[in-house]
């Protein structure tokens, strides 16, 4: 590396170090964090640099014993650490072979290190939200195929799973913990945390919960949230100030046990008492029903079937019905729908129509 670029590296290290401290004062306001993002996006370096920082701080007990220890080898542990880091260093870096020399530096290391130690005065107890994007404020997506089930942890300790078709995006701040419903269905186990309140967002649809478990379910005209344990607060319209402390005054609030279902349009129903048994079958791959429409059971096993159940009859898809099948027995649920008076079912390879015949009495 020639002088001019150790002095140029050298200079966005010492910016590097200088957000991360602003970052972890909580002193950057919307428009400072907008300028941050805009540095970090500006070059690959940057981002190195700003994560070396972050790692050296992590990492400062074992690399104070170690004064020739580069960067470049705490990004290769951090790679073996988490392979599915949110920034991609491996790829993001012009010249992989460089960082080793400029951090032998006696100046690189010994702004490095002082800077880390600030930092672990300043911020050692969130150092670890360099983890899935968290430390950078950058969100991450978690989605699931057709007939796909999931199950992860969240940086904070909250647990989500997620059904078929789904997908949902985290996004972490100092103030708030957003997970953003795309479609499909999640659970959500939330992990309490007093400083940061935990929203789920869904079109119209904001569900504030703190410690507590609950279901969150996106169909194409309604969103429905359901209430395993504790309770949560729910709003229709625009979304609480991430400022505002407490709950607002006009949230819902719903029980473990009870469903609210919010419209495309915003409108919030009553809540209503549900069978959690239920409401939870398909955390078993099951789908279990009490006199719902035919329409929506039949929407809910083409989430897992490879061939469509199609019911063009409005009046037939309003059909009530009970009953308990595995998501993917879908045989089993044609030969129930064949036992229906004045039901019948046509099957092809390609799809499975279900319609109505006329019966004697009319």
């Amino acid at each position: 590396m020639t002088p001019n670029e150790e002095q140029d590296r050298a200079a966005v290290a010492q910016q590097a170090g200088t957000w991360f401290i602003a970052n972890q004062s909580g002193s950057l306001e919307q428009a400072e964090r907008a300028a941050f993002m805009a540095w970090l996006k500006a070059s690959p370096i940057h981002v190195e640099e700003y994560l070396g920082v972050a790692l050296v701080a992590y990492d400062l007990p074992a690399a104070a014993e170690d004064q020739q220890e580069s960067l470049a080898s705490l990004l290769e542990l951090a790679r073996a650490d988490d392979a599915e880091r949110v920034v991609p260093i491996e790829t993001s870096l012009p010249m992989r072979g460089a960082a080793p020399r400029r951090m032998r530096t006696p100046y690189a290391w010994s702004f490095a290190a002082s800077i880390a130690a600030m930092v672990l005065l300043l911020a050692a107890p969130v150092v670890w939200w360099a983890r899935d994007g968290e430390f950078l404020r950058l969100p991450k997506t978690y989605r699931t195929a057709h007939g796909e089930q999931v199950t992860a942890t969240l940086p904070d300790g909250s647990e989500l799973r997620l059904n078929t078709d789904s997908e949902v995006t985290v996004r972490y701040s100092r103030r708030e913990r957003v997970v953003e419903l795309a479609r499909g269905q999640a659970l959500l186990t939330v992990a309490r945390d007093k400083t940061r309140r935990f929203r789920v967002a869904a079109d119209e649809l904001h569900v504030i919960a703190v410690g507590t478990r609950f279901e969150s379910y996106r169909r194409r005209d309604a969103t429905s949230v359901t209430v395993v344990e504790g309770s949560v607060a729910v709003l229709a319209g625009r979304p609480p100030q991430p400022e505002a402390t407490g709950l607002p005054a006009d949230a819902l609030r719903l029980e473990a046990g009870y469903q609210v279902q919010v419209d495309s349009g915003g409108l919030l129903a009553q809540p209503v008492p549900v069978d959690l048994e239920q409401a939870l079958a398909w955390l078993q791959l099951k789908i279990a029903f009490d006199r719902r429409p035919l329409g929506e059971v039949a929407d809910e096993f083409n989430r897992y079937g490879t061939i469509p159940i199609e019911i063009n009859d409005a009046a037939l898809r309003t059909l009530q019905i009970s009953g308990v099948f595995g998501a993917y027995e879908v045989d089993s649920f044609v030969a129930f729908l064949q036992t229906l008076d004045g039901v019948r079912v046509e099957r092809t390879p390609a799809r499975i129509r279900v319609f109505r015949v006329k019966t004697p009495e009319g």
